[in-house]
Formats: C-alpha cells, sequence, structure tokens
C-alpha cells in the first residue's frame, strides 16, 4: 500500500483530540515494534497528549534502556467500581461512609422514604482510551491476552494500524501500511512526519535503534 493513500489529517485530527492515547506493540515482532512504540511514545508525550505504553511482556534486549520498565503500563486487568447517585431533586446534604470488614457503606442524608433508586448507578471502568495506535499486528489476536483484556477499550475507541506487511489484515479505523519501509521504526518516523509532530532526542534515539535493528541469522 502507498503511503500516500493513508488519510493523514484524519490521524492528526484524531492524536490532537484525544484524551488519552494507548500505544500497543506487537511482542512479537520484539525489538522492532518495541522501538517504534517507545518512539512514537515519547514524542506524542512531549506533545503534551496522556499517553500509555501498552506492553505486558519482557522488554527485549537489543531495546533496553530505552524506557523504564515501570513507565510501561502492564496492568490490564484492573479495573474499578464507579457509584454515580442523582440527589438533584432531595435535601440532601450530608454524606458519610464507613468501611469495616471490607464493606463499603455510604450514607446519603436526608432523603424521603420513596427516594427513586433507580438513580443510583454503578459502573465497571477500565482505562477508558479513545485512541490506541497498533504496531507491528496482523490482527487484534496477535495481542493475545492484551486484546481479550481490552476488548471494550479498542471497541469504544478509533484504532490507527501501523504494519509494513503485506499479512496485515487492515483491522484499524485508519491503515497505515507500507510493505517498502524496512521496519516499523520507519513507518512511525513517516507518520510523525506526515502529521507535524517532530520526535524529540528520546524519541529519535528509540527510533534509530529500530531502524539499525537487524533480525538474528537462523
Amino acid at each position: 500500500m502507498n503511503t500516500q493513500e493513508i488519510d493523514t489529517g484524519k490521524v492528526k485530527n484524531l492524536i490532537e483530540n484525544a484524551q488519552t492515547i494507548a500505544v500497543v506493540p506487537s511482542e512479537v515482532a520484539g525489538a522492532d515494534s518495541f522501538s517504534a512504540a517507545a518512539g512514537l511514545y515519547y514524542t506524542l508525550q512531549a506533545a503534551g497528549k496522556d499517553v500509555s505504553l501498552v506492553y505486558i511482556g519482557n522488554i527485549p534486549a537489543e531495546a533496553k534502556g530505552l524506557i523504564d520498565a515501570e513507565k510501561l503500563t502492564k496492568d490490564i486487568y484492573a479495573r474499578q467500581l464507579s457509584i454515580s447517585i442523582d440527589y438533584s431533586d432531595t435535601p440532601a446534604s450530608k454524606l458519610a461512609y464507613s468501611n469495616e470488614d471490607n464493606v463499603l457503606k455510604l450514607v446519603l442524608s436526608p432523603i424521603s422514604k420513596d427516594f427513586d433508586r433507580s438513580k443510583i448507578k454503578t459502573r465497571i471502568e477500565g482505562n477508558d482510551f479513545d485512541l490506541i495506535l497498533v504496531l507491528g499486528v496482523q490482527s487484534p489476536d496477535d495481542l493475545g491476552i492484551v486484546y481479550k483484556e481490552l476488548q471494550d477499550d479498542f471497541a469504544g475507541a478509533d484504532v490507527v494500524n501501523i504494519d509494513n506487511t503485506s499479512m496485515n489484515l487492515l483491522h484499524g479505523d485508519v491503515n497505515f501500511i507500507d510493505t517498502t519501509a524496512a521496519n516499523l521504526s520507519e513507518l512511525v518516523f513517516k507518520l510523525l512526519s506526515k502529521v507535524g509532530l517532530v520526535p524529540n532526542g528520546r524519541a529519535a534515539k528509540a527510533l534509530l535503534v529500530g531502524m539499525t535493528y537487524r533480525e538474528p541469522q537462523e
């Protein structure tokens, strides 16, 4: 696919308007995808975006030192319970809570005896990404447990699919596929230049590692 075919204006708007962004590299692609992801992560972070690099595996040996392990988003399993109570049409003015034997109790008062309990809402919340950029992922299923745990996030977000193989299934809302790119870092650099983002020093180092990395020969 010729890279000129991508709607770079759409990608630029998605990045500019995103509140929370996830960068998700393929573990199978190793140092190639991880280095490209680190470069993309640092560039978006320098642009002031709330961005997470989602990676639960071990950092490839060739990419160690590009990013501290504690900066990676590994806890994809965590969820939180959100409770909301609409008390706008009550005289309630006090809220108290207690926590005994791992039981949380909330007391809102005063309210009438016929308070409409449908105004009490609960919701399980996850990472809540609104833009996800995947690198070197031919199919979402290639992400394994990451996709399984974040499937709702993928369904509710815009997905930009970045890859340099002809086997990609074009699973993104925007697909940036260029089989002429030697590696994913080269492809990320092309994308950043098209949307007007300039890699900072840390991003450039990561992308350089990816561009110069060579798979071990059998």
